[in-house]
């Protein structure tokens, strides 16, 4: 089965020529793949379509066996609750929640998350402690509020409350752009090993073609996209 299937897609922001014109891109499911391109290339363009937020003009978008870009902004709500997780490049968490409660958030969201945890005999808080702990927090950390922790432990959160409850989908936007070349490769195999467990689809977006050798496939936006794309 394909994660994602997009055929003939085109978007388009009011007034303006295209940003995105895709013929067609397909992913396999847990597949992992870095995917590149400079600034203006149109790849927050493209996340924002995988993640749901924006709609094509015209094309199709499928994630999984859903025809995700034909359904309405609720059920898109609804399925990316559901089956993506998503690491923002600046992390968004809640500054006063514990680093424990903010991983928690995705699975309060989602019944289906806490079903398949569930599934595998344990709670949420229990799997979101273990893989805190995985990640390299301690127990301190993971009961303090998440302002107080360094860039790299936020990181970490951001990533347990994005893989917390199994997505089908992970996508990551830059989250190791704030930090050193050793950091940046610890988390990254944490990241994907913890993606595997689940057969989690990996969509990781970076300026960095170094980090390929880490991914089974390395995608130019540039090559897909035929619409010359602008900020």
């Amino acid at each position: 089965m394909n994660a994602v299937n997009i055929e003939k897609l085109i978007f388009s922001w009011a007034g303006q020529q295209p940003t995105l014109d895709i013929p067609a891109w397909q992913i396999k499911q847990g597949e992992t793949v870095l995917l590149r391109g400079p600034s203006g290339s149109g790849k927050s363009t493209l996340l924002s379509l995988l993640a749901g937020i924006n709609t094509p003009q015209s094309g199709h978008l499928h994630l999984f066996d859903t025809a995700f870009s034909s359904l309405s902004g609720r059920q898109r709500d609804r399925y990316r609750a559901d089956n993506i997780g998503y690491i923002f490049q600046q992390f968004n968490l809640l500054p006063y929640l514990s680093a424990l409660d903010n991983a928690l958030l995705a699975c309060q969201f989602s019944k289906k998350r806490q079903q398949r945890i569930a599934k595998q005999g344990s709670s949420a808080e229990n799997t979101a402690i273990e893989m805190l702990q995985r990640l390299g927090l301690s127990s301190e950390q993971i009961q303090q509020a998440a302002h107080t922790l360094s860039v790299g432990q936020q990181q970490r959160v951001a990533a347990a409350r994005a893989l917390l409850g199994a997505p089908k989908l992970l996508i990551a936007d830059e989250p190791t752009s704030a930090l050193d070349a050793e950091h940046r490769d610890t988390f990254i195999q944490l990241l994907l090993e913890l993606s595997s467990q689940n057969n989690t689809t990996v969509i990781f977006v970076t300026h960095d073609a170094a980090l390929s050798p880490y991914f089974d496939k390395h995608v130019e936006l540039n090559e897909l996209n035929q619409a010359g794309a602008k900020p």
